[in-house]
């Protein structure tokens, strides 16, 4: 049986920035400066979240979160416009690892890498 993968990141973070400032520093970072947009449309009921109305490489990229001590959530997951095929098994592959990767050092973020390590996403050497 063949099979199709979907991919998936919740990768926790901290700024000093709105939601929106969060936004704009990810986009300039990993998605070509493509505008967020959405914050009027509620779309997790009551945690302000923002996204790309773009289908970009297959992905969805949404932030969410509260901010402050709690922090924001970018989630990457596979666009719900993939179909999979129906002589297809689906797979999760988590790709929290490889996006904390990208936003590495990133000025106006911090990775919680508390909770990334706790997951075990990745290695953290100090």
């Amino acid at each position: 049986m063949k099979k199709y993968p979907y991919f998936s990141c919740s990768l926790p973070i901290n700024s000093e920035e709105n939601i929106v400032g969060v936004a704009k520093i990810i986009s300039s970072k990993i998605a070509g400066n493509i505008p967020f947009e959405g914050l009027e449309d509620y779309i997790y009921e009551e945690v302000p979240a923002i996204y790309i109305n773009s289908n970009i490489l297959g992905f969805e990229v949404v932030i969410k979160g509260y901010g402050g001590e709690k922090g924001y959530y970018l989630e990457v997951n596979s666009h719900p416009s993939n179909n999979e095929p129906d002589d297809a098994d689906e797979i999760d592959i988590d790709i929290t690892r490889y996006i904390a990767s990208l936003l590495e050092g990133t000025l106006g973020i911090n990775i919680k890498y508390g909770e990334i390590k706790s997951e075990n996403y990745i290695s953290i050497i100090e």
